[in-house]
């Protein structure tokens, strides 16, 4: 089976052992909330603030100054892969230099519709961008419905042919470009597609889950988006044969190591397990904020991070019990909850 490389099982087991040893292997950012070149359906961000951002989101000082406080703590990876569209940050390229400079890599969820030409293809593959490029359906009038703009469909296509001409994916054991690919109603008959493509092309394609949370639970459209169980176990089989095993979407090692910096620079965990990824479960977040990127360095962070964590599993075991009961038939954000809570009880 071919592994995105940022969510592979090298990177993850890395990742786990620097933490063990008090590194700060990843750092989950939140750029901005901006996303003015799509409105998903499903959206589980904030849709009134995705035309223009938010006001006081950090800027680039602040960003580079954690993340070189984390290089001294052996950081290897960042994640972006919420809330906005990373190529409409005013901070992202100075960051890629930054990071290029430092032998951090980068992986990041993008719809693509910035991706606009080689040059920018080229620029991400040639600073060591991984992508996760949104990609449901190839019926361009349901994948317009679902990005929920006339014309959008094509302008990520276009970005897949780009991020291909520059060098993206493979034929390889590792590949740097994921496919997203969410099954709804509007997308389950194009997926086999998808993942033909995928396989044929050498990228990782990721089936994940509908959230329950955003869109979804705001606008109630959990039986518009939802699919039969028969169409569930059919889409399965088509994602075991593509990887000749039991799918499930592999986990992302940032759920359970490093931080998660939102757009304001707080240090969030979810409020009952302590995990980095505040979406794992597939629901609307309950966070709590251990601190920020402006109070305090990110070796303070990292700690508050692991006694509000070890306080979670220790005297939460209830809500511990419930997360480490859900099990995904393709996974959710970050994988799969059970085999996740599994790991961070080897950890702490």
């Amino acid at each position: 089976m071919i592994e995105y490389i940022p969510w592979s099982k090298k990177v993850l087991n890395n990742s786990i052992e620097l933490q063990k040893r008090g590194g700060i292997p990843t750092l989950d950012l939140e750029l901005t909330a901006k996303c003015s070149g799509a409105c998903c359906i499903y959206c589980d961000s904030k849709p009134d603030v995705s035309a223009c951002g938010m006001l006081n989101e950090t800027k680039y000082p602040e960003i580079e100054k954690l993340i070189l406080d984390s290089k001294k703590k052996g950081l290897e990876w960042i994640y972006t892969c919420g809330l906005g569209e990373p190529l409409e940050d005013g901070k992202f390229w100075d960051m890629i230099h930054l990071l290029k400079a430092n032998g951090i890599k980068l992986s990041m969820f993008s719809n693509g519709i910035f991706i606009k030409n080689i040059h920018i293809a080229k620029e991400l593959k040639e600073h060591g961008v991984h992508i996760i490029l949104k990609m449901d359906t190839f019926d361009s009038n349901k994948f317009d419905t679902i990005l929920g703009r006339k014309g959008a469909s094509s302008q990520v296509y276009a970005a897949r042919d780009l991020l291909l001409e520059a060098g993206y994916a493979g034929k390889h054991d590792y590949t740097d470009l994921a496919f997203s690919i969410v099954p709804t109603s509007l997308s389950i008959d194009g997926i086999p597609a998808v993942i033909d493509f995928a396989k044929k092309h050498g990228v990782f394609a990721s089936v994940g889950e509908l959230e329950q949370a955003g869109e979804v639970v705001n606008k109630n459209l959990t039986g518009t988006l939802g699919i039969q169980e028969e169409t569930v176990k059919h889409l399965k089989a088509i994602a075991d044969a593509y990887i000749e095993g039991n799918y499930m979407r592999p986990i992302c090692p940032c759920i359970l190591t490093g931080l998660h910096i939102d757009n304001l620079g707080n240090c969030l965990v979810d409020e009952d397990t302590g995990l980095n990824c505040k979406w794992f479960l597939l629901q609307d977040p309950r966070t709590v904020s251990l601190g920020n990127i402006y109070d305090n360095t990110a070796e303070e962070l990292i700690k508050k991070v692991t006694v509000y964590r070890k306080m979670c599993f220790d005297t939460k075991k209830v809500q511990i019990e419930r997360a480490f009961n859900v099990s995904y038939v393709f996974g959710g954000c970050g994988g799969n909850p059970k085999d996740i809570i599994a790991l961070v009880k080897q950890m702490i």
